[in-house]
């Protein structure tokens, strides 16, 4: 019998919740940005895998994690509290020629309309400008209308509709200058 050595890896477990009687209402001033811990790393894929599309297509955090763990140089986490929050992915190169590509961009559901979604946008479109990009790119379910609705409020537009490589449903390809 051959035996097979199993990395033991990155424990994942549920992500922290901050104390939420002591959060402001506006959370922007509050949020600090850091590349992420391997810790950091199994609090964004908990946060990755019970967010959508990932939870409605089964992805367990398991499967977050080994997908983050290709994405971390471009992973950015924003913590309150010292706990994750949220975080923004953003590659040099995507679908849109001389684009940087934010390929996610996630925060807490209990967390929403306080300011830290803003927060974490203007985050990646500020790594965009460090990597002297000019325009930057994301895709977006159209059925996803506040997603869709958030974009169109911080400037971008619709260049395309593509197919989804992984789902083969429709998405909004938006982009918008730096």
């Amino acid at each position: 019998m051959t035996m097979k050595r199993v990395d033991p890896g990155v424990e994942v477990a549920a992500i922290p919740v901050p104390d939420m009687a002591n959060l402001p209402n506006d959370l922007a001033p509050a949020v600090k940005f850091s590349v992420p811990t391997d810790e950091d790393l199994a609090s964004v894929a908990a946060l990755r895998s019970s967010s959508e599309p990932w939870k409605s297509r089964g992805e367990t955090m398991e499967d977050s994690l080994k997908s983050l763990t290709a994405l971390k140089p471009f992973i950015h986490v924003a913590k309150v509290q010292n706990q994750v929050v949220g975080y923004v992915t953003v590659e040099r190169d995507g679908p849109v020629p001389g684009a940087a590509y934010m390929r996610n961009i996630v925060v807490r559901p209990e967390l929403r309309r306080r300011g830290l979604g803003q927060a974490v946008l203007n985050q990646g479109l500020q790594v965009a400008r460090d990597m002297f990009r000019k325009t930057i790119a994301l895709r977006v379910d159209p059925a996803n209308a506040p997603a869709v609705s958030f974009y169109r409020n911080a400037g971008f537009t619709t260049v395309a509709t593509v197919v989804s490589k992984k789902s083969g449903k429709l998405r909004l390809l938006m982009s918008r200058e730096l």
